[in-house]
């Protein structure tokens, strides 16, 4: 690439309606936004993409699209644990380094990201768009800011000194050496980060979602009925946190509120209709039709079973059908309805009267045991690993059993 043609894909990249070239020199670009902030793309900013795009084809950004990998260096986009807080105990511009030159040849660093990092993602729609946004709010006439000042640089995390046949060995053993750091990082210090798998999206899948529209504004009604304040805690506490796991779990605890007492009513209903037929009597043959009902109860009741009676009793299957054919709309995908592998069992949701709560029960049941069970000999299936791909397929699943829980918590109210 020659330098000519570096400029043009800086003034193609960062093209946009309110910001324009206002002047041009040989190794310099002068920008200017509509809202008065100027900023100059330098000739060390041209040349330092130059450099990197010399050297670009050493590189790969495998096994994750936020990664840059080579035979002798592996380096990836690290967040704070828990991305809804702001990140603590590590000030931008600062490095936490594991090892020294001294006890080896392997470094590994925490800071902002490299100079080769931030080329190479430099004109990826997202570090474009962050970017973008950052000079937006940036209110500014200095001629001397330069696009460096604004340019996305995320905090990444470095294995320097590596020496591998090929960048897929090297990203195999740089990964077990930075799980063994972040453990260290949070037991040492009390510090949690985790890897990002993909870059991050502006809102996950699923938030936006709305099934039932109401244009109540600040107005609400009052109460017509008495809900039941143990259940609607857990749902409250679903509602709070970000987390997809304890949300999921937290509106799963209000279905599972209810799991002995409709199971008992069911029980109760058989007895009663044994009971109550002309023909009983105490002769140990009637008597033992109850004694088997009873057993028979008890073998049959596991949690599966007791979820789809919660939800046969609380949940209308006509509304149910019809908020997995809207939320599935919204995904523009066949999210439940169409089979595929879920935490190593097959799995489909069959959107049809007489086979929609007892699927949606089996998933919702299946996806739990996931999340809790974190034993490889529990059940043989795949459990979960809370990884930043793992949370988001289960942000997608958290509106259903949300919308369970809203159903059941209506419709056990008095």
């Amino acid at each position: 690439m020659t330098l000519d043609e570096a400029k043009e894909k800086f003034k193609k990249e960062y093209a946009r309606p309110w910001i324009e070239v206002v002047d041009e020199h040989k190794d310099e670009l002068y920008f200017k936004t509509r809202g008065g902030t100027k900023f100059k793309v330098s000739s060390e900013d041209l040349n330092a993409y130059l450099d990197f795009e010399s050297r670009k084809a050493t590189f790969e950004n495998k096994p994750f699209e936020t990664c840059l990998c080579s035979p002798v260096y592996y380096e990836q986009m690290i967040t704070s644990a828990n991305r809804f807080s702001p990140l603590l105990g590590n000030p931008r511009g600062e490095v936490i380094q594991f090892g020294t030159a001294e006890t080896g040849p392997l470094v590994v660093e925490i800071g902002d990201a490299s100079s080769d990092f931030k080329n190479y993602y430099r004109f990826h729609e997202y570090s474009v768009m962050r970017t973008v946004e950052r000079i937006r709010m940036r209110r500014t006439d200095r001629e001397s800011s330069t696009l460096s000042d604004f340019l996305y640089a995320p905090l990444t995390i470095k294995v320097i000194g590596l020496s591998e046949a090929s960048a897929e060995i090297a990203a195999k053993k740089a990964l077990d050496l930075i799980e063994g750091c972040l453990f260290n990082l949070s037991y040492l210090k009390g510090m949690s980060l985790v890897l990002e798998e993909e870059l991050p999206k502006r809102q996950a899948i699923g938030e936006s979602f709305q099934f039932e529209e109401n244009d109540f504004g600040k107005q609400l009604p009052l109460p017509k009925a008495k809900i039941n304040r143990d259940v609607a805690r857990f749902y409250q506490r679903g509602m709070a946190v970000e987390d997809p796991v304890n949300q999921f779990l937290s509106f799963y605890q209000v279905l599972e509120y209810f799991f002995l007492s409709v199971s008992d009513e069911e029980l109760y209903r058989k007895l009663t209709t044994l009971i109550n037929d002309p023909l009983f009597s105490t002769k140990p043959r009637h008597l033992d039709k109850v004694i088997q009902a009873t057993i028979n109860h008890k073998r049959e009741s596991d949690e599966t079973e007791m979820l789809r009676l919660v939800l046969s009793k609380h949940v209308d299957e006509s509304e149910l059908i019809a908020f997995i054919d809207a939320y599935e709309s919204h995904l523009g995908d066949r999210w439940f309805t169409k089979k595929r592998k879920l935490f190593g069992e097959e799995n489909e949701v069959r959107a049809f009267t007489g086979h929609i709560v007892g699927n949606v029960a089996k998933r919702v049941k299946l996806i739990r045991n996931a999340l809790v069970h974190s034993s490889d000999r529990y059940n043989r299936q795949e459990n979960f690993i809370p990884t930043r791909a793992a949370e988001a397929e289960i942000r997608k699943e958290v509106p259903l059993v949300k919308y369970l829980a809203e159903k059941v918590i209506i419709a056990s109210s008095t």
